[in-house]
């Protein structure tokens, strides 16, 4: 499968629309409940209707065969911010959006241009970002995440990278299986965040939450000294999620949508910065979405359902 097959295009019109009716305003962590409608009742129209199909197919948790992955292209010649809210309406189709980190004024998006201060292989860096699902060691994995791009970098490097979590498990030995139930990992901090519940340290990689399967995963675990004497299966796990991994090149106006409960991502690293000059290099935002069975690519209903989430 490549990526044109988890390409979804956004038509001009919709995007256009998406854009007038919504504006960027949340209600504490989360996009404000009348954005939601707004977006909703435009995605609810006739002409929304292969989008809607289309994401309900790659991304919805209706259809259980779905990747759980997908790249949707907008317009790249709308405004920054114009580009900002009608990514947010299409995210309105699964869920409500939100943010779990509050970088300043309550942002729906967060993330600045790439910069080579701080860690080269966090969100904003230049190195390798290695797979993983976010907010893996909280009590509320996010149940979806995006990347938008507002700048593709001009180095030509960055791809981002998706892998199939559950794909990988399937290749995993019941030994290992019941060695990743246990609840003894951990993975960074979780403090400050919104929308997820209380931290999660240790925790399970691998637990069924309401009859589903999550799998809490973070290459960074296998360096974590904290997980040190029992980094055998979770060894075992990165080596099959690496064969089920696919390179993703994303440009201007393109979103990926990720299903957490299926899906890591990551990125690999830039190209060359030398001589790149502040306000040319990558530029890359993300938001979080927080299942709701009313949104029209989960459940068809009536604009006028209410709206909200599973934990946002």
């Amino acid at each position: 499968m490549t990526m044109t097959d988890h390409l979804i295009s956004v038509p001009g019109a919709i995007s256009a629309q998406l854009a007038g009716v919504c504006s960027l305003a949340t209600e504490g962590h989360r996009w404000s409940a009348g954005n939601v409608a707004a977006a909703r009742r435009v995605l609810a129209d006739e002409q929304s209707r292969t989008l809607i199909d289309a994401l309900t197919e790659r991304v919805s948790r209706r259809v259980g065969s779905a990747p759980g992955w997908a790249v949707l292209e907008l317009p790249d010649r709308l405004g920054d911010e114009d580009l900002q809210r009608a990514a947010a309406g299409v995210l309105a189709a699964l869920g409500r959006p939100f943010f779990s980190i509050d970088v300043g004024g309550g942002r729906l998006w967060i993330g600045n241009e790439s910069s080579p201060d701080g860690d080269a292989a966090s969100f904003g860096g230049f190195g390798l970002n290695r797979l993983h699902i976010d907010a893996p060691n909280v009590e509320y994995v996010p149940d979806y995440t995006s990347l938008l791009v507002m700048r593709a970098d001009p180095a030509g490097g960055g791809a981002s990278v998706v892998g199939d979590l559950g794909a990988a498990f399937a290749e995993l030995s019941d030994c290992d299986q019941a060695a990743l139930a246990r609840p003894i990992y951990f993975e960074g901090r979780a403090e400050g965040l919104h929308g997820v519940g209380e931290p999660r340290l240790p925790f399970p990689v691998l637990e069924r939450v309401g009859g589903r399967r999550w799998i809490r995963w973070a290459a960074k675990m296998l360096d974590d000294p904290r997980n040190a004497g029992h980094t055998a299966a979770l060894e075992h796990f990165a080596a099959a999620l690496a064969r089920h991994t696919m390179s993703v090149m994303l440009r201007r106006g393109r979103l990926l949508i990720a299903d957490q409960q299926r899906i890591a991502h990551g990125r690999a690293a830039l190209g060359d910065q030398t001589g790149l000059a502040d306000g040319t290099r990558r530029w890359l935002v993300q938001a979080k979405v927080a299942y709701d069975a009313h949104a029209p690519a989960q459940h068809p209903a009536p604009a006028s359902s209410p709206v909200g989430g599973r934990h946002a």
